[in-house]
């Protein structure tokens, strides 16, 4: 990301430019003698030489970011690069350059001194711990430096910066599988194990393949279009395909007020670990993250292909509220009913967040006609590690250390 413009240039010596040049020419001008007449020019082409230096090498230093995105998580380390280049021929002598931090905690920050000659460059490198979850902003660069004399020193300031993302914390978790089933997809290419009712996407035809698995009519457009005899044969996703949807509840008012932050964090770190593994495990990932039952608190990732970056943005972004009605509870558990009815079949549903009650669980096995059996994973430190009526899974998410459950 090239910076080609300064959003600000400050030049403290523009009044000595002004003054110097109308006082030396006054002198010249007024004073017989040939000597001083020598010194006011002399110091006058000092002056305007300098000028000019000056402004010259504020339009040819130029920064250039290594990366407009970063991405990384919590408690780890950031390395930020920049490109200072001079593409003037004039040479420009010690020159100081930074980098602002913004809201990021920085332990390694250095300044770059140095001097760049005709057509070369420098790097600055800097490196910030990610404490807190989040995204951030990271720059503007500022470049301090002046013509050779150090009568017009500049201040430029860069316009663009790096955008930050800081995901949630690394975290471990381990879930059983529930009747068989997987928290993953189990990989196959045995067209045995294909759900004809689960359509994906059309290939060209192979020797050997079955006919009933041509599609007559995308292959009679597919001719009528490229004045070709080609077929296309459906293909279908594995029958042991299991996606799986997080909901999240990070509506600060259920959760209790002691520690109320510290509890939310973790919460959103046992999500994060859920979307890690699924994606190991390649799955696809979906995620309802509820904030309040109004639209504005609810936001919804469908399951699907390569949604990990997405939530994972989505999770460093979140910002959790308190305005709900104390324990609402009742609204939490319509929306998971409501949204829940709307996954496919074989949908592994997993809870996130406070206790919810148990008649709240015992409501929640309505989803069973729907072929679903929500797991709830519940940081509640009343919670026992036992399921809830009606035989769903539930599980304490521990506090801290590195594993969730």
């Amino acid at each position: 990301m090239s910076v080609t413009f300064w959003e600000k240039i400050k030049i403290p010596g523009k009044k000595l430019f002004i003054f110097g040049i109308i006082l030396l020419a006054l002198i010249f001008l007024f004073t017989p003698v040939a000597m001083v007449q020598f010194f006011c020019l002399f110091f006058i082409f000092i002056i305007a030489s300098s000028k000019l230096y000056s402004e010259y090498l504020t339009r040819k230093i130029k920064v250039t970011r290594m990366d407009s995105e970063l991405r990384v998580f919590r408690h780890e380390w950031v390395r930020v690069e920049l490109k200072i280049e001079n593409h003037g021929l004039l040479p420009a002598f010690m020159l100081v350059a930074s980098d602002m931090p913004g809201d990021l905690a920085v332990i390694r920050m250095t300044k770059t001194f140095c001097t760049l000659f005709k057509h070369t460059w420098t790097y600055l490198r800097w490196e910030g711990l990610c404490a807190e979850r989040g995204v951030f902003r990271i720059g503007p660069a500022v470049i301090k430096g002046a013509d050779p004399l150090g009568l017009f020193p500049f201040h430029l300031t860069a316009g663009e910066t790096t955008k930050l993302y800081v995901y949630p914390s690394v975290r471990s978790v381990n879930l059983k599988n529930i009747k068989g089933t997987p928290l993953g997809n189990i990989i196959s290419t045995n067209p045995l194990f294909e759900d004809i009712t689960r359509y994906r996407s059309l290939r060209p035809y192979y020797h050997g393949d079955e006919r009933r698995r041509i599609n007559w009519k995308a292959s009679a457009h597919l001719s009528a279009g490229t004045q070709s005899c080609g077929l296309l044969v459906n293909e279908y996703d594995a029958a042991a395909s299991f996606p799986v949807m997080i909901f999240l509840n990070v509506n600060g008012a259920q959760y209790p007020k002691r520690n109320r932050r510290t509890i939310l964090e973790r919460t959103i770190e046992a999500a994060a670990a859920l979307c890690l593994k699924a994606s190991r495990e390649r799955q696809t990932l979906g995620i309802i993250i509820y904030t309040s039952c109004n639209e504005e608190g609810i936001s919804v990732i469908s399951p699907a292909a390569f949604t990990l970056i997405p939530i994972l943005e989505r999770l460093c972004a979140l910002e959790w509220s308190t305005n709900a009605p104390h324990r609402d509870s009742h609204n939490c558990m319509m929306t998971i009913i409501n949204y829940g009815r709307q996954l496919s079949y074989g949908t592994r549903y997993l809870y996130v967040g406070p206790d919810l009650g148990d008649e709240a669980y015992i409501t929640l096995n309505l989803l069973k006609k729907h072929h679903l059996s929500p797991e709830y994973l519940v940081i509640d430190e009343k919670t026992l590690l036992a399921a809830v009526p009606g035989g769903s899974p539930r599980y304490q998410i521990k506090e801290s250390g590195y594993e969730i459950i």
